[in-house]
C-alpha cells in the first residue's frame, strides 16, 4: 500500500515537473469597446470605451495546442445619447476566461472558450449628474470569447484581439412579452509580456 502510494506521489511530480517546462506566465492589458443589447443604444457605434488589466498564463498539452487563463480587472458597459441626455453606464468586472489556444501557423494562434466574470460595480450617470449605483445588477456572469493573436517570442511580447459575448443578463428585470434581453458584448484589444 504504502509502494503503491509513493509510485503515485512520484508519478504526480513527474507529470508536474514535465508540465512545468511548457508553463508560461505573464501580465496584460488594453483598452475595451462595450456595448449591451437593448440598453439604450443603436448599433455597436454607441459603445463604451473601457480597459483591462491583469495576468495570464499558458499550459501546453500537445503540439501547438494549450490552455490559456487569464484574471483581469475590466471595465465595461455602454455609452449612449438618448432624448439629448447622454448616458453612461459602468460596470466593473473581475473576468476569468479560460480558453483552447490552438497555433494555426507561425506565431498566430486562435482561442476560444468560456468566461465567467463577477460584478465588482455597477453605476450609471445621466447627463451632468452625479453617478449612482445601479439596482437589480447579475454579480455572475457568463460569456463566450473568440481570440486572435500573435506571439512577438523574441521579446516576450503578445497580442490579441479578443471578442466577448455574454450568455447571461446585465440587469435582473425579466418582463414578459418582447425580447429586452440585455447581453453584454465586447471587444479587447490587448498587450502582453510574457516572463
Amino acid at each position: 500500500m504504502k509502494t503503491n502510494y509513493l509510485f503515485i506521489v512520484a508519478l504526480i511530480v513527474a507529470t508536474f515537473t514535465t508540465t512545468a517546462q511548457d508553463f508560461t506566465y505573464g501580465v496584460i492589458g488594453g483598452v475595451n469597446f462595450s456595448k449591451i443589447d437593448n440598453l439604450g443604444g443603436s448599433g455597436f457605434g454607441e459603445n463604451r470605451l473601457g480597459f483591462h488589466l491583469g495576468g495570464v498564463a499558458e499550459w501546453s498539452f500537445a503540439e501547438n495546442w494549450s490552455y490559456e487563463a487569464s484574471l483581469l480587472y475590466s471595465q465595461e458597459g455602454e455609452e449612449f445619447e438618448s432624448n439629448g441626455v447622454n448616458t453612461d453606464v459602468r460596470l466593473q468586472y473581475l473576468n476569468i476566461p479560460v480558453q483552447f489556444k490552438y497555433y494555426a501557423f507561425d506565431n498566430f494562434s486562435i482561442h476560444f472558450g468560456p468566461q465567467i466574470g463577477f460584478l465588482l460595480k455597477g453605476d450609471v450617470s445621466l447627463g451632468d449628474a452625479d453617478a449612482v449605483e445601479i439596482e437589480d445588477t447579475v454579480n455572475t456572469s457568463f460569456a463566450g470569447t473568440a481570440v486572435i493573436g500573435y506571439d512577438l517570442k523574441e521579446y516576450n511580447l503578445y497580442f490579441k484581439s479578443t471578442f466577448t459575448y455574454g450568455f447571461s443578463d446585465v440587469l435582473d428585470n425579466v418582463s414578459e412579452g418582447d425580447d429586452m434581453s440585455q447581453l453584454p458584448g465586447s471587444v479587447h484589444l490587448s498587450v502582453g509580456y510574457k516572463f
